[in-house]
């Protein structure tokens, strides 16, 4: 296990017909931190996505990648996006250019207030084939769970619920032959951890399903780490104007190209 990963824990409550993820991000939090140069709340709010991104992918009936959308009008953020997939995570904050007049969330205590009002979740599906399952919605509160359970509910179709506390992430999903009884156990469950217990290891959060015969199912180390490459994003470039192109161009006659996923930046000669 690389010492940097992080490790999401799939899980089945048989008594209750449900399934779960959770996941301490610790090591992508810090090196969210690192690649982005983010800290407080913004940084957290960059974690959260890539949590969240992680849990529904987890959880999801195929496909190779999710990437979860949050944008906003008016706040200091513009825009958050994770994406998970095979054991990896990436995303980007995007600040206003007056980012300097607006430090702080545009009301409220969620950390959808840093994207102001108006703000819309899109979310999307890759199977690897065809075209990409994309279901947008908008977000009713400021915080980032209640939007992602009512999008699974509307757009999705399913019952879930989802926790994210800090760096952590748990999300519920009733499988096949789970009725209100059921789903009400489940719920009763997560609703008694306590705060301070979501400090506590991975493992130990669990014991709070025991009554449901939690049992741990699947392990996957998970890291934050971007596959760019010079010859995808040369492709992006192919979809600008010339003229547009002419002016990025060096003495050399290469194009710099940074990837917002993680910083590197690439000279690119179209």
């Amino acid at each position: 296990m690389d010492v940097s990963a992080d490790r999401l824990i799939r899980f089945i409550l048989p008594a209750a017909h449900s399934r779960g993820a959770i996941v301490r991000a610790s090591a992508i939090h810090a090196e969210v931190g690192r690649v982005h140069g983010l800290s407080g709340e913004p940084q957290m709010l960059l974690t959260k996505s890539l949590v969240a991104a992680s849990l529904l992918h987890s959880v999801s009936k195929g496909g190779v990648r999710h990437v979860l959308q949050i944008d906003g009008e008016g706040g200091p953020v513009q825009r958050v996006m994770g994406e998970a997939g095979q054991g990896k995570v990436r995303g980007y904050l995007l600040w206003r250019d007056d980012i300097m007049a607006h430090l702080s969330p545009s009301g409220g205590e969620g950390e959808l207030d840093w994207l102001g009002s108006e703000v819309k979740l899109a979310c999307v599906r890759d199977l690897g084939f065809g075209q990409p399952y994309i279901s947008r919605t908008e977000a009713k509160g400021s915080y980032m769970a209640d939007a992602l359970v009512e999008y699974l509910q509307r757009s999705v179709q399913v019952r879930a619920d989802i926790l994210l506390h800090n760096d952590l992430g748990l999300m519920l999903e009733a499988m096949p032959g789970c009725d209100d009884n059921h789903w009400f156990e489940s719920i009763n469950a997560l609703a008694a951890i306590g705060e301070k217990d979501l400090d506590k290891s991975t493992e130990s959060i669990l014991t709070a399903f025991s009554a449901l015969d939690c049992a741990i199912v699947a392990n996957e180390d998970l890291v934050y780490a971007c596959g760019c490459k010079p010859e995808a994003l040369a492709v992006t470039l192919q979809s600008m104007d010339p003229a547009e192109l002419s002016e990025l161009r060096d003495k050399h006659g290469d194009i710099t190209v940074s990837c917002r996923y993680c910083d590197k930046s690439y000279a690119i000669k179209p």
